[in-house]
């Protein structure tokens, strides 16, 4: 995840962790009144303890750093957002343990320190991207979408928020808006394949199918051995008439992707396709 990388390159310096967590805890409990503002050094030194923590997943730890941290510093974008990030960790945890309501109530605390702290950045088109993703990850893909596109707004030269849009898009079957969203996409970084064989499906999808079967072939000349890309494209093959070609690149696909689910059902797709087709 971008914030991850974000948070990661604010570690200047070494500290160690248990240390730290008493200092810092220490000096929360001096005040009861009032919360004096902290310094940069100290923010910097609490962010780079909680990030190693998480690196060497003790996210109790973490999320005590991070939450006195929030409770110090509630209108800094870098606490919020390592706030976020032990959330997040801490939601993995319950989920590993099988407490899902745990795990969902994690993120959505997660999701909420993220839009904390695009509202307290001067420059937050990453955090946007982030906030995007989680927000998809919920299935809030109302939310995700408002921030997608203000991290599109905000980062001129990022082609990613465009393409996640573009696959909420195809998976509500919104072929048009896929394809302008895939468009925009392209136009940042014009040769990423998942990108090309995204906008392939929409344009199959939509009758284009000699542009369709362009882009599909440009996709897979890049990632030639990809099994997902190649999937991409036998469906776009099928899409576009030619179901027995399709059913060939669906055959030369590893025999571990021919095992999945989504697999069995573009092959029996496929297969009756074809019988329609020899009919």
């Amino acid at each position: 995840m971008e914030s991850i990388v974000k948070a990661v390159s604010l570690i200047t310096r070494m500290i160690p962790a248990t240390l730290i967590v008493v200092l810092f805890l220490g000096c929360a409990k001096q005040e009861t009144n009032q919360a004096p503002e902290l310094s940069a050094s100290q923010r910097e030194a609490a962010i780079s303890s909680a990030m190693e923590l998480l690196q060497t997943d003790q996210v109790p730890e973490a999320l005590a750093i991070t939450s006195t941290l929030i409770a110090k510093d509630p209108m800094n974008a870098e606490s919020q957002e390592v706030y976020a990030l032990a959330l997040i960790a801490r939601g993995w945890k319950l989920q590993e343990r099988r407490d899902a309501q745990g795990a969902q109530k994690a993120w959505d605390e997660a999701l909420t320190a993220y839009m904390n702290a695009c509202n307290y950045s001067s420059n937050p088109g990453l955090l946007e991207l982030s906030t995007g993703q989680l927000a998809q990850m919920l299935q809030n893909d109302e939310l995700a979408i408002v921030y997608y596109k203000n991290a599109h707004l905000n980062n001129k030269k990022d082609a990613r928020a465009a393409f996640y849009l573009s696959q909420i898009y195809l998976l509500n079957k919104d072929w048009v808006s896929a394809k302008n969203w895939l468009t925009q996409s392209l136009l940042r970084t014009p040769n990423e394949p998942f990108a090309l064989l995204s906008l392939a499906l929409a344009e199959a999808e939509l009758s284009n199918c000699e542009t369709a079967l362009r882009l599909a072939i440009d996709g897979c000349e890049i990632l030639p051995s990809d099994p997902n890309i190649r999937f991409v494209q036998a469906r776009v093959v099928r899409l576009c008439g030619n179901s027995q070609h399709a059913h060939e690149i669906l055959l030369s696909l590893p025999i571990q992707f021919q095992q999945t689910a989504l697999f069995q059902e573009e092959l029996e797709n496929c297969k009756l396709s074809m019988s329609s087709e020899d009919k």
